[in-house]
């Protein structure tokens, strides 16, 4: 069909509305109730337009494209009124930074959002930089409102781990209450209460744990104000840079944009496919556990009783000394399949080739994430990329290298202590749980002067003077192996099994109690006792 948006004859699809073949063709429409994600509510107004032939101003978002039809999106009359509805809108929401005549000299001398528990306007407002009410309050130059504001004074939320919820900034758009229906078939939140008193909320006063969030987050990243707000990413204000990569943490491999800050550090991680929902672990642990005071970030050697930290070179040069006597059967290399195959490919290498042992182990995480194993027979040096032996039976070894990203009691009585980039700190590639490729991408930096596992063990060979190990990138890697193209998992018809329920999620990752390192894990309900009995929890 064809049609004719601003005078502008445009090309329409079939059961598209006329919103939506605006925005298709670069046509903006002010808009604040609808989203992608969702289908057509037609409640802000915002989006009205004058179409030739239709009686009123009809909302774009619930009017169905159709042959021949004209259509104006931004006159005179259709600014006015836009400009009345928003006024209404901003009477119960902070809006004395919209209005303040000294808006912009603030905003060039205060650019980010101050750390305020409440927010009173703009300037205290976690979501500033991405607003949807601020932008339209702008682009229709709205200066004063008709009527005295009101502000609602209702409490902070802050009971329930990862979101804060502030319905002082609620404009009602119902994003959240669509989204939770439209993803998990069911109402975790929806409209509580009429008229004035009108609010999102849990029906009977629940928390939203007691009323079965699953925590995907789906309903932040709809929230056109800052009234849903991720707890840890709040304060960092916009990133700067967007990573499509794969979440590691279990077999679904989902696709997640990485968010991260000027200085190249993991904020905020969400799904690519909004339609499809993610687990709480792809949604909100990836920044924290990335970020935690606890990361190691410098090599350490024990120096007489205890671990001193030095630079790479040091590190590597003792390694190499101290392992040269246990090459053969003595030696044993332990990971697990969270490690990338270019990890796991240079682990192979070097445990058969430089130390001419075939005490390789390589452990399948169980349901949960957990990695346990023994050592073989005769084995009295170790390097292990995790927490994956009893401590009793590292204590008896000779001598210990531990290659991790946090430290752990067998870390505490290593030889050496090795710093790992891990997660959407490296690039490589991954292995699902359907046996397909996953590419992994760096999307920040590691802490200190963390390395990735290969590169660890690549620098670990050239000073034990092996030769084949000059590898220059994790792509270089890949290639000697022959790994194919490895492609993100964005299409997908199912909602990953954690999604739904997160007493499904997984507990560990790389032998790490995840709710150790990601404090609003422990408020979830828990999950299977068998998990902490498998690491003597």
């Amino acid at each position: 069909m064809r049609l004719t948006i601003d005078n502008h004859t445009l090309r329409g699809c079939d059961g598209e509305s006329v919103l939506q073949c605006a925005l298709r063709h670069n046509i903006r429409v002010p808009h604040l109730c609808t989203h992608p994600s969702l289908p057509a509510f037609g409640a802000c107004r915002m989006c009205v337009v004058e179409i030739d032939g239709m009686r009123g101003f009809p909302a774009s978002c619930a009017t169905p494209a159709a042959e021949g039809m004209v259509v104006r999106t931004d006159t005179a009359a259709l600014r006015d009124l836009r400009r009345s509805i928003l006024e209404l809108i901003l009477i119960e929401h902070p809006s004395a930074c919209l209005l303040c005549d000294k808006q912009v000299l603030c905003e060039e001398l205060r650019p980010h959002a101050a750390k305020a528990g409440r927010t009173t306007g703009c300037h205290t407002c976690n979501n500033k930089d991405v607003c949807e009410v601020r932008d339209l309050a702008r682009d229709l130059h709205i200066s004063a409102l008709p009527v005295p504001p009101v502000y609602r004074d209702l409490p902070l939320e802050r009971s329930d781990p990862f979101i804060d919820r502030d319905l002082n900034l609620c404009i009602l758009c119902g994003r959240c209450v669509r989204i939770c229906k439209a993803q998990h078939g069911r109402s975790t939140i929806d409209f509580i209460g009429r008229g004035s008193h009108t609010h999102i909320g849990e029906a009977f006063g629940r928390s939203l744990t007691e009323a079965g969030c699953r925590f995907c987050g789906s309903c932040i990243d709809v929230c056109p104000t800052g009234s849903l707000a991720d707890r840890y990413a709040k304060w960092y204000g916009a990133a700067s840079r967007f990573t499509a990569t794969t979440c590691i943490l279990c077999d679904a491999a989902c696709a997640v944009t990485v968010h991260a800050s000027a200085q190249r550090r993991a904020v905020m991680a969400h799904g690519i496919n909004t339609r499809v929902p993610i687990c709480v672990l792809g949604r909100f642990a990836i920044p924290e556990f990335l970020n935690g005071a606890g990361r190691l970030k410098a090599p350490q050697v024990r120096i007489g009783d205890r671990l001193r930290e030095v630079a790479w070179p040091q590190a590597l040069a003792a390694v190499a000394e101290r392992l040269t006597p246990f090459v053969g059967n003595a030696f044993a290399l332990v990971c697990d399949s969270t490690s990338t195959l270019e990890d796991r490919h240079v682990f192979q290498r070097f445990t058969r080739e430089v130390m001419q042992s075939p005490h390789y182990v390589e452990i399948q995480p169980d349901e949960h994430g957990v990695s346990r194993s023994g050592l073989p027979g005769g084995v009295r040096a170790a390097l292990l990329t995790g927490d994956f032996v009893d401590l009793e039976r590292v204590q008896a070894l000779e001598l210990l290298i531990v290659q991790d990203c946090y430290a752990t009691p067998a870390s505490e009585c290593a030889t050496v202590v090795l710093p790992a980039a891990v997660l959407a700190e490296v690039g490589g590639t991954w292995v699902d749980g359907e046996s397909r490729m996953r590419p992994l991408r760096r999307a920040c930096d590691p802490p200190g002067v963390a390395k990735p596992d290969w590169q660890i063990v690549c620098e670990l060979a050239v000073a034990m003077a092996a030769a084949g190990f000059a590898y220059e990138s994790a792509a270089a890697v890949a290639a000697e192996i022959g790994v194919g193209n490895a492609a993100l998992r964005i299409k997908r018809a199912d909602t990953p099994l954690a999604a739904s329920d997160p007493t499904n999620r997984r507990t560990h990752f790389r032998g790490h109690c995840l709710a150790e390192k990601v404090g609003g894990l422990r408020q979830l309900p828990a999950t299977a006792s068998s998990a902490l009995a498998a690491v003597g929890g």
